[in-house]
């Protein structure tokens, strides 16, 4: 079970890979397990945002579940996320979780309305006395309309297994003063421009994106942070980060992405990222569910030209996993 003691390190959001035919890739999901398990994260969480939890079938939950139990070894925390419409939704999937000994779910608050103080805290409170035996950690999630501040973590850390949050935001200054001042913990999971500052401050950890594209570049930054030479960490991370503004959300106003990759701006966040995992070649992806629309063929062809000719410093070597000591990321 994950408590706020284990509630620590490099979380990966890995995405959820998918056939050609939309199916499930089971082979391509333990796969990309073992590999982030190998490369040193504490943890790995599945069926969240990056995951496409809102295509998943229940029995695809069940199996996604099972694997990803099979495959966290040595001490890897498993997550998955369980995020409903109403709070019956939201408990069924936290106990198939805690029945298929999962550690930990990753949960946004029922989100088509916005919720009332009152209403929110008693969903937080619902949630945890229908589930006491999994960890359960806020999905603090900034495109939905839900405040979350210091007086509601505050007032919600009397629940034993309500161990904090995932500040999916680019606000620094709030994840500061919940690291800070809240009785619960606060991870971002912002690791692009940020995971150095992250570990500056004194985080207790990082949830990465990059590391399902650059985890060379995550590691070296880390193995830098461990070292005490911050200011190398950053230069580090600074080809991590420019790319990933670069390619998710353009340069400049109005926003350009590169010229050759014309039509990379009709695609969407989902299928962009699919398709840039996919190109570095570390994980496996495969097309978004619809209502996802594949990046192209072409377009993600001219991708991996683009990569090898622009960035091929970014890209993992052959085998990567294979090359790493058998250490955590986050030290």
């Amino acid at each position: 079970m994950l408590t706020r003691e284990t509630y620590r390190g490099i979380f990966a959001y890995p995405p959820t890979p998918f056939t050609s035919e939309l199916a499930l890739d089971e082979d391509a999901l333990r796969s990309n397990l073992r590999k982030l398990v190998r490369v040193g994260v504490d943890g790995i969480v599945l069926a969240g945002t990056s995951g496409e939890f809102y295509t998943l079938e229940p029995e695809e939950y069940h199996t996604m579940a099972r694997i990803l139990r099979e495959e966290s070894k040595g001490g890897v925390q498993a997550m998955m996320g369980a995020i409903g419409l109403c709070t019956a939704d939201t408990i069924r999937q936290a106990r198939i979780a805690t029945a298929e000994g999962i550690d930990g779910v990753l949960v946004v608050q029922p989100y088509y309305l916005q919720l009332t103080t009152g209403e929110l805290l008693k969903f937080w409170s619902d949630l945890c006395h229908a589930c006491p035996e999994i960890g359960i950690v806020i999905n603090h999630y900034d495109w939905i309309r839900q405040t979350y501040s210091l007086e509601t973590y505050r007032a919600l850390s009397h629940l034993p297994n309500l161990l904090g949050s995932k500040e999916a935001h680019w606000d620094f200054e709030l994840w500061r003063k919940m690291h800070r001042e809240s009785p619960l913990l606060h991870m971002s999971s912002t690791d692009a421009g940020w995971l150095v500052e992250l570990y500056r401050n004194g985080a207790i950890g990082a949830g990465s994106l990059q590391l399902a594209m650059m985890p060379h570049v995550v590691r070296d930054v880390m193995d830098l942070c461990a070292t005490g030479d911050l200011p190398a960490a950053e230069a580090a991370l600074s080809p991590l980060t420019e790319f990933t503004g670069r390619m998710k959300l353009g340069q400049g106003r109005p926003h350009v992405f590169p010229s050759e990759l014309a039509g990379w701006q009709n695609y969407s966040n989902t299928a962009r990222h699919k398709a840039l995992v996919d190109a570095f070649g570390f994980l496996k992806a495969g097309p978004p569910r619809r209502p996802g629309i594949a990046v192209p063929l072409e377009l993600q062809q001219q991708l991996a030209e683009y990569l090898r000719q622009r960035h091929p410093a970014l890209i993992p070597p052959a085998n990567y996993e294979q090359q790493v000591p058998a250490t955590r990321i986050w030290r």
